[in-house]
């Protein structure tokens, strides 16, 4: 007999778990189960989806899916360019840590959370991509919508007459007020010797297309997190080449607008972002001194710009296009497609980070993880074998440090 009386206390104590022991989490409402499960990473809940077909159904639920978009804190999507077909991939990167000192990232597999292997990243919203097949002469395959990370896809026939478009892009969108998710196709069309720009819309949940009048020209690629007000957002460009203006679709009303640029001078390094909900522009200037800039339209439609970052002296020579906007006030830019500039709005100090590994270039843009499921957003028009599911195997997610450059960037000015 042991004569500790600690150990006899805490032995009688020990509680017994049996089969019949009722689980806590059924007792809760089960709102409130859907609002504590919004709130776990991403490989989390992929596995809580396994635990049972209740919380399944859970994970499921379109309230589920609100809540958490709206916590789904903005990631980086890589995607590697190379020769070698093997060595290009897709990536999630989801920072979690201070100071970079950690991310959770997640590769997307053709077949498992892709539709294809060879692709074109055309635009995303609310965790869905708009992916196009490789093309070759100007002409699309195949495009598809799909959802990563619940493996789910949907492929968007192309209308009729392809042959003779030309410079074709496309964006994806979502209308607040109907709840429908639409694919944009912008492309120009040749009459005699001139070609004149025209624009259709796609509604998943109907499956047709429908044309727009009075598209707007100079249309380019939307990789970058434009969507703001219900709208997408794009440079405009005149016959030099040079950004004019800021044309922009609105997926309710289904019309084409065009904004004026925040007073500047003979830049022509311009790009598109989003900060706090607010429509941002960035330039760089090689006049004189050397500048880079940040402008945001506090009041979206009144083209009232208030400038947000001005920095001196940059220590690069070429474009930076912001990608994340951190509460921390650090800002993470990519340089073209080298590496990532991160810049701390406090301590104004500019540094280069190596947030992945890869073989050749790749491009980074901003992409929200989320489960909008396929089958909901196609579910009033279209039938349910429309939806393609990939056998989804267990998630890798795996934490990864973040090595900083041994070349720093050399401290800079700057003044909010």
């Amino acid at each position: 007999m042991d004569g500790n009386p600690w150990r006899r206390k805490s032995s009688s104590q020990t509680p017994i778990v049996t089969a019949s022991s009722e689980c806590l989490m059924d007792k809760l409402p089960s709102c409130l189960i859907m609002d504590i499960l919004s709130r776990l990473p991403i490989k989390t809940i992929l596995n809580c989806r396994r635990v049972c077909k209740t919380w399944l159904h859970f994970i499921s639920d379109s309230f589920f899916t609100e809540l958490h978009l709206e916590r789904s804190p903005t990631s980086l999507l890589i995607k590697t360019i190379s020769n070698n077909p093997e060595s290009r991939n897709l990536q999630l990167v989801q920072i979690t840590g201070l100071r970079f000192r950690a991310v959770e990232e997640m590769k997307f597999v053709p077949g498992t959370n892709l539709p294809c292997n060879d692709f074109l990243i055309e635009h995303s919203c609310n965790g869905l991509l708009c992916l196009s097949k490789t093309f070759q002469f100007d002409f699309h395959e195949d495009i598809y919508v799909c959802n990563p990370i619940l493996g789910e896809y949907i492929s968007i026939p192309l209308a009729a007459g392809q042959e003779t478009r030309h410079q074709s892009n496309f964006a994806l969108g979502y209308s607040a007020i109907t709840r429908e998710y639409k694919v944009l196709h912008t492309f120009c069309s040749k009459t005699g010797s001139d070609f004149q720009p025209e624009a259709q819309i796609y509604t998943i949940a109907t499956g047709k297309w429908r044309s727009i009048h009075k598209a707007l020209r100079n249309l380019d690629i939307f990789k970058l997190d434009s969507f703001v007000g219900g709208s997408i957002h794009w440079e405009l460009r005149d016959e030099g080449n040079c950004v004019n203006s800021i044309g922009s679709f609105n997926f309710e009303n289904e019309q084409f607008s065009q904004f004026s640029l925040p007073p500047r001078y003979n830049e022509e390094l311009v790009t598109l972002t989003v900060f706090e909900g607010c429509l941002g522009v960035s330039f760089f200037s090689t006049c004189l001194q050397p500048q880079y800039e940040i402008w945001v339209m506090k009041e979206y439609g009144k083209e009232s710009w208030t400038k947000l970052i001005t920095v001196e002296n940059p220590g690069f020579g070429e474009l930076c296009e912001p990608l994340i906007f951190l509460n921390s006030g650090l800002i993470l830019m990519m340089h073209y497609r080298e590496y990532v500039v991160c810049y701390d709005t406090r301590t104004r100090f500019m540094e280069a980070i190596r947030i992945w590994q890869a073989q050749g270039n790749s491009y980074a843009m901003p992409y929200k993880p989320s489960f909008v499921s396929l089958k909901d957003v196609a579910s009033e028009g279209r039938a349910a074998e429309d939806v393609k599911v990939m056998c989804y195997p267990p998630v890798v997610l795996l934490p990864h440090f973040i090595s900083a450059y041994s070349t720093m960037f050399s401290p800079v000015t700057a003044s909010s």
